[in-house]
């Protein structure tokens, strides 16, 4: 099902990896926006994946949930509602500390391999379609002989 749009997004940082420098500055308009659109895919997708509970582009929204969140857990006391919240907060700090260690790799990766360092955004993205079908398939054959 998320096959064809992270195929997609894995096509655009591709072509923008292999180009070369002059087309990179002759059509800056088109590579930013190629960009954008492979970003706000990317957004849409893990939106939607998470049923809206992760919007990964929004990092103040993260630190605002975060905030709001610690401060229910000083409140809430039944167990159910605290291993909920943990939860939460713990997924929001995995985020923000993912966003910033690629942050970091991504500029010092720039640093040394200029726009071919989106070749491991798209090393990534391909790892997360090979894991995602191997999971779907060994989850099938479970399901398949537990009956």
């Amino acid at each position: 099902m998320y096959f064809i749009p992270v195929l997609f997004e894995m096509v655009i940082l591709t072509i923008i990896s292999f180009s070369n420098p002059g087309m990179l500055v002759n059509h800056t308009v088109l590579v930013a926006c190629s960009m954008l659109f492979a970003m706000g895919m990317q957004n849409a997708l893990v939106t939607s994946i998470s049923n809206s509970i992760v919007r990964t582009t929004h990092l103040t929204g993260l630190f605002t949930d975060l905030g709001i969140e610690a401060g229910q857990l000083i409140f809430y006391r039944k167990p159910e509602q605290r291993k909920r919240l943990k939860s939460s907060i713990m997924l929001r700090l995995a985020i923000i500390g993912f966003f910033f260690l690629g942050c970091l790799v991504g500029g010092y990766g720039y640093f040394i391999f200029g726009i071919s360092v989106l070749l491991l955004a798209v090393v990534s993205l391909g790892t997360g379609l090979v894991y995602d079908n191997l999971r779907y398939r060994v989850t099938t054959i479970k399901r398949k002989y537990m009956k």
